[in-house]
């Protein structure tokens, strides 16, 4: 699961005046034969198991069709063909060389591969059931314009379910889960990784991110209803999910 161009109020990846979308989208084709790996060091083994936890709030229909956003190496898309037979699903990224893992892994060759930028989605309104995302919120220039084309390509009554980040609460944990995320994740990245500034850049950006309340009005903003989330990891991860009004 990849990213698309990064958050305007976010540390970007350098100072200068570059196209950041596009060197995002750069770095991560740096990581994108390691990105697996890391994920599971970052989420202390318990990816896997959120991936899963995500599509099953997607709630999807028999034979569903399903846009997955970021889908960087196809984590969530091979889950969602995992959970549901027939399913058809999309894969879009716009980091190409991250598809290419996924394309190489099993059940690869059943999924749709698609370059596309999350705030200008190449597909028609009210086309998909489902749309799902992991990491792809905390790093968009714009929140409200990603979630409007959400959930314009979504058929009414279609749900949105994402798999994010979320800076730690304010409790005992806090400053154990911050170091971790902080200095720990970067140090790791570099025994796994050539490019350890990539994680970073993500360290980072999970900091810094919005917290699940202003993530549900934000969904709430764009029209979707029945507005939810839960926590993971002492509420530094958060699956969300909406349904576009029938």
């Amino acid at each position: 699961m990849s990213t698309n161009q990064p958050a305007a109020e976010n540390p970007r990846p350098d100072e200068h005046g570059a196209d950041h979308g596009t060197q995002v989208a750069s770095m991560f084709d740096g990581i994108a034969g390691r990105y697996d790996l890391m994920n599971l060091v970052m989420t202390w083994g318990q990816e896997p198991r959120f991936v899963r936890r995500t599509v099953q709030r997607a709630e999807l229909p028999d034979a569903p069709v399903v846009l997955d956003l970021a889908t960087g190496t196809g984590d969530i898309a091979l889950e969602v063909l995992r959970q549901h037979y027939g399913a058809t699903i999309t894969g879009a990224d716009f980091a190409p060389e991250m598809m290419e893992v996924g394309k190489r892994r099993p059940g690869g060759e059943q999924v749709d591969w698609v370059e596309a930028d999350a705030m200008d989605l190449p597909f028609a309104d009210g086309t998909f059931d489902a749309v799902t995302h992991g990491y792809l919120l905390r790093n968009v220039a714009d929140i409200p314009t990603t979630l409007a084309e959400q959930f314009r390509v979504l058929k009414p009554g279609g749900r949105m379910v994402a798999l994010e980040t979320s800076p730690a609460p304010d409790n005992l944990i806090k400053p154990f889960s911050t170091a971790y995320i902080k200095y720990v994740v970067p140090q790791i990245s570099k025994l796994i990784t050539r490019d350890p500034e990539a994680y970073e850049y993500l360290s980072a950006t999970s900091r810094g991110f919005k917290t699940p309340a202003q993530i549900q009005d934000l969904l709430e903003e764009a029209g979707f209803e029945d507005v939810g989330h839960e926590t993971h990891l002492f509420g530094t991860l958060a699956i969300h999910w909406a349904t576009k009004p029938r």
